[in-house]
């Protein structure tokens, strides 16, 4: 189990994202903690803020893991067009 830390900047990227899109995006985050066993991953290879992205819809959740401290950060959250 992981546990979810999120950025400052997190609650900006919320204020962005449509109304009806917002539930989907918190049970995607939710079930993290059961990282690495998701689908929807991918390891991004070379992105300069997030070592992993989540897919849910066209919305993409940038994120790294601590793996010593089973931690998983969440870094940035935004439509699929505007976080890349």
């Amino acid at each position: 189990m992981f546990k979810i830390i999120y950025a400052k900047s997190i609650s900006k990227d919320l204020k962005k994202i449509t109304k009806n899109s917002l539930p989907q995006i918190k049970f995607g985050i939710e079930e993290l903690i059961n990282f690495p066993n998701i689908s929807n991953i991918k390891h991004l290879s070379n992105h300069p803020l997030a070592d992993y992205r989540l897919r849910i819809g066209n919305y993409r959740v940038l994120f790294d893991v601590d793996w010593e401290n089973r931690e998983i950060q969440i870094l940035k959250i935004g439509h699929r067009q505007d976080i890349y």
